[in-house]
């Protein structure tokens, strides 16, 4: 069995982050790698990997990633570098600008979206400044 090191006491490195149903959290998320919600969240989510938002997430903020998955609630803006899917449970309230969109049958978006190839998308201009 390989031994752990005291960096890592609890064999969570390198995990993604996780908000797990019946978790409620007030304030902003940023994390290098993946996040995922099924919990509450009141606040904006950055990661350098993917969002995944099960059936059970509400959040109210903005989310920006390199993949987001919707299957629950977001009320907020999102910035997704390479793709976003909203799932057939998944709801958005806000503007996306993201590489790529897949609304699968179901599910419901209302706001503004601005499609980019991932090169040319610039996360200092958030979707609501677009003309």
């Amino acid at each position: 069995m390989a031994r752990r090191t005291h960096d890592d006491a609890f064999g969570v490195a390198g995990a993604d982050t996780v908000i797990g149903t019946g978790v409620e959290v007030h304030g902003d998320l940023t994390s290098e790698s993946d996040i995922i919600v099924d919990g509450i969240l009141d606040g904006a989510l950055k990661a350098g990997g993917n969002v995944t938002l099960g059936v059970n997430a509400i959040v109210k903020g903005n989310v920006e990633a390199t993949n987001v998955s919707v299957s629950g609630q977001l009320h907020g803006n999102v910035i997704a570098v390479d793709d976003l899917t909203i799932r057939e449970t998944g709801q958005i309230k806000g503007d996306i600008k993201v590489g790529g969109l897949t609304v699968m049958s179901g599910a419901i978006f209302i706001g503004r979206s601005v499609m980019q190839a991932a090169p040319q998308l610039d996360r200092s201009t958030k979707p609501d400044e677009e003309s």
